[in-house]
């Protein structure tokens, strides 16, 4: 969390109506490249006090590397957020950052990912070996002469 610029959170409004909070690394006329994505959640209470709320933008990404390249033409306004909004803004992404541990779940993506290819090879490997002129797919039956 110590990485997090607070001067490069932007409070953007998309054309499907949703507000998004998040740390703007680049952007140019086509794309913004951003990370720590939260959508604006705004709900009704049963005493039907309206009440606002922060979720991941998309689910699963609450990994602080991981970034989101958002296409400009979906976005209408962008402003910095209010300084309460930034505020809770903060807390949220350190609650999130803070509940995870993200290099056990790399590290088991890496070693996941080596099983799955070392599995792909072996399967590659007996399809090879099998060709197409194989006899062990041929059936015998004996013969009734």
């Amino acid at each position: 969390m110590s990485d997090l610029d607070l001067y490069t959170v932007k409070h953007i409004k998309l054309v499907t109506g949703e507000e998004i909070l998040a740390e703007i690394i680049e952007e140019d006329d086509y794309d913004v490249v951003m990370r720590r994505a939260l959508k604006l959640q705004t709900d009704i209470a049963p005493d039907k006090t309206r009440y606002h709320s922060f979720r991941t933008f998309m689910t699963y990404m609450d990994d602080p590397e991981t970034f989101v390249i958002l296409k400009s033409p979906s976005i209408v306004a962008v402003t910095y957020p209010m300084p309460q909004m930034l505020q809770q803004y903060k807390m949220t992404i350190e609650e999130i950052e803070n509940g995870q541990d993200y290099t056990q779940q790399r590290e088991a993506a890496k070693v996941a990912t080596s099983m799955l290819d070392e599995l792909m090879d072996k399967m590659s490997d007996n399809n090879d070996d099998e060709g197409g002129d194989s006899d062990s797919n041929v059936i015998k039956f004996p013969t009734m002469h």
